[in-house]
Formats: structure tokens, sequence, C-alpha cells
């Protein structure tokens, strides 16, 4: 049975060949590429919502890269249940690593060309486009919900979750990618680690950390890439970082576990 709900009207949508239906007749059709398109137009900011085009791609190519597959298996040893939900999934890297037999696994994002990406590369979990405020997800159906490097939607996260159920929140430790700041800024700050607000209980707080050896110009092009200092750091800056040939770096990830009650 399908977790999924209508975005018009939040009653269940069920499978029917090739088109998702509802009880009230609203229908909503798979796309070639197998994921569903939940997001209505009065839910969107601009016209092509979520992250451009060349940030996915040059996302999926530092990803799959691997120098971020400890992180994903890290998670991925943590998440628990028979239904998991991978909110801003993005183009389905760490979403891909959490199916199991028996498992339903879903990932959704508000960017189409992530989810496209997703649902093309992996058939083994079920992608749909999505926003945060409003998931399409009945209340009380998910076991594990995975959360990395995203906004943060408390009331969303605690309807939809189980009682009992756990969520897996990833934020970036204070050391993050902390030379390649120095080579962007002359005077480069920690993050904060500040759990977000929420009405989940905290259950973990662990402590991912390693250096990581990025050989080729483009490596360090896509990582800075896909990050908020793509469109944060002035030109100077960023032509520092360009004339670099590798870039050796820290990653630094703080893993949240919480339980709701």
């Amino acid at each position: 049975m399908s977790i999924l709900t209508c975005p018009v009207c939040a009653q269940p949508l069920q499978p029917h060949e090739r088109t998702y239906t509802c009880p009230s007749g609203h229908a909503f059709d798979l796309a070639k590429e197998g994921y569903l398109n939940l997001l209505l137009p009065t839910q969107r900011r601009s016209r092509h919502p979520g992250d451009a085009p060349e940030l996915c791609r040059a996302r999926r190519a530092f990803l799959s890269a691997g120098y971020y597959a400890p992180l994903r298996d890290f998670v991925a040893a943590r998440v628990c249940g028979e239904t998991v939900l991978d909110a801003c999934c993005g183009e389905g890297y760490y979403t891909s690593a959490f199916a199991a037999d028996g498992r339903a696994v879903y990932g959704f994002d508000i960017a189409k060309d992530m989810v496209r990406l997703a649902s093309k590369s992996d058939k083994r979990a079920f992608y749909f486009v999505a926003g945060l405020h409003s998931i399409p997800v009945e209340s009380g159906s998910v076991d594990t919900l995975t959360h990395l490097f995203a906004p943060f939607e408390d009331a969303e996260f605690r309807r939809v979750l189980k009682p009992g159920g756990t969520l897996l929140s990833v934020l970036p430790g204070e050391k993050h990618l902390w030379q390649m700041k120095e080579t962007l800024y002359e005077t480069p700050y920690p993050n904060r680690e500040t759990p977000p607000r929420t009405g989940l209980r905290l259950l973990k707080t662990e402590r991912l950390r390693y250096d990581v050896d990025l050989a080729a110009k483009e490596d360090v092009l896509n990582l800075f890439r896909m990050t908020p200092y793509s469109y944060k750091t002035a030109r100077d800056g960023e032509a520092k970082l360009c004339a670099l040939d590798s870039l050796r770096t820290t990653v630094d990830f703080v893993v949240l576990t919480y339980g709701k009650d």
C-alpha cells in the first residue's frame, strides 16, 4: 500500500497502472522515468523551484566520485523499520542506500530535475516531486525519516513519523570544508552546530569527520558549485579556488538521531 496522499484533498493515493488516483478522482500520471509530480502550481514559488540544473549536475558528479560514501553508509546503517522517507533527496545518492528486503523507501525533492535523475537511476526506491511545507504522505506512516543538509520542517516531520519513529538529521560540522573555506575567504569561520528546534526527542548526537583528497580540478569545482559558497563568495575568492588543480579538505558531519514519543 502506498503512503502517498493527494496534494489537492489529502486523501490516499493508490496506483492504477501508470496513474495514481484518490477517492475524489484527482489523478497523477507517472513520468516516463517512474516518478510522480505531486507539487501543485499553487505551491511553487518560482517557475523552476529547487536547485538549478547546473547544481544538479555538479552534485551528481561529485557524489558519484564517492567522496561522501562514508557518510552515506553511516546514515544507512542507522535506518530501520519497514517504511523510510528521505526528505529533500536530491538525485537519490543517499536514498538508494536505504533499500533493504521488504522495505519501502520513498524520496522527494522540490527540484524536478533532481527527482528525474534519482528515479531514472534507482528503481529500488519510489521518488516524487513535492515541497517540505506540505508533504503528501499519510500522517504516522513513516518509520525512519532522513534529512541531510536541508531546511528543517518540524511540524511536517513530526506529522509523518509513526509513534516510536526515528528522524536522522545531518548537519555540517564546525570544520566542514575548512581548507576550502581558507582558500575562499581571508578569515573563515567555523560552522555553528546548532540543532534545530523541534518537538521530537534528541536521542543521540554523533560525529563523522575525515579528510578527502580532491585530485582533479573538476572535483574541486563540483564541490564548490554544490555548496552555498558558490553564490556567497566574492570573485577574487572564487578565482583562487579555480586556480587549484587539487585540494585536500576536511569533511565534518553531525548526525542527530531524534525519536517521536
